[in-house]
């Protein structure tokens, strides 16, 4: 079932692509049993967390915030294409599709099993800087890490090539606009949507565990690429995010994950919508 917000003048509509599995061997900077303990995980550590994929329309243009896993990576992902038709958004009906970063389980599903684009109209969004890192040639001091998400990155993008918009920090289209939020990637974006206290913001993995890092911003997780800058990134987004009174529209929160943020004691608490 879609479920739909209403921020400023703005409809948007949460989408399931599903859960991840995942584990509190990512967290940095807290002990086990405290991690477990907030994340209600498994004894083994293991824990389920949600991907959110969002929906707006707006000047005839249907707007899509990052494109799923695909059927690249677990069982329990790659639902967003059905949940979209089902709701009456197939595939070609969308325009385009704003990037928070090129991660898996945020773009593997930009393209169908054969390689070709899953989205035969749409134009993606994506901060300069995260593509053209990515996109880039390796020059032997990259870590494996990053050289196996390169080569998929190619398997992703290369059919979207010609309809590619590069854009940086203040550019706005749709009433889009990103914001660089490095660390978790090197472009990876927050992307402020709307006007004003009206808006919203798409805050991609600035947050990965919620049940932890929004009351406790200083951990960080094995997913970032460098984890003291995700940790201050992370520090200035929830400030200005709670200071502004800004909705939140989060890929990791508890489903479908709109809501808004307060100041609770050396951290913030999140309100759902």
């Amino acid at each position: 079932m879609t479920q739909v917000f209403q921020i400023g003048g703005l409809e948007l509509k949460a989408f399931s692509d599903g859960i991840l599995k995942t584990s509190t061997d990512f967290v940095l900077g807290m002990e086990q049993p405290q991690a477990k303990s907030l994340t209600r995980a498994e004894d083994d550590g293991a824990v389920f967390i949600p991907v959110n994929n969002f929906l707006f329309q707006k000047d005839g243009a249907t707007v899509l915030i990052d494109a799923g896993a695909g059927d690249t990576m677990q069982a329990t992902l790659g639902k967003l294409p059905a949940n979209l038709a089902a709701a009456g958004h197939g595939v070609e009906t969308v325009t385009h599709i704003v990037v928070t970063h090129c991660h898996g389980d945020h773009i593997n599903g930009l393209v169908d099993a054969s390689g070709a684009a899953l989205f035969p109209n749409a134009e993606i969004l994506v901060h300069a800087q995260e593509f053209d890192f990515w996109m880039a040639e390796n020059t032997g001091s990259e870590s494996e890490k990053v050289k196996r998400q390169r080569a998929r990155n190619k398997i992703n993008l290369t059919p979207y090539l010609d309809r590619v918009r590069r854009m940086r920090d203040g550019e706005v289209v749709l009433g889009c606009t990103p914001m660089l939020a490095p660390g978790h990637s090197p472009g990876h974006t927050c992307w402020r949507i709307g006007e004003g206290r009206n808006a919203f913001v798409a805050w991609g993995d600035l947050v990965h565990f919620s049940d932890i890092q929004i009351a406790h911003p200083d951990v960080a997780v094995k997913y970032d690429l460098d984890p003291d800058l995700a940790r201050r990134s992370r520090l200035r987004f929830l400030d200005m995010v709670a200071a502004d009174g800004l909705a939140v529209a989060g890929a990791h929160v508890a489903a479908p994950g709109l809501g808004y943020l307060s100041r609770r004691g050396a951290g913030y608490e999140f309100n759902p919508a």
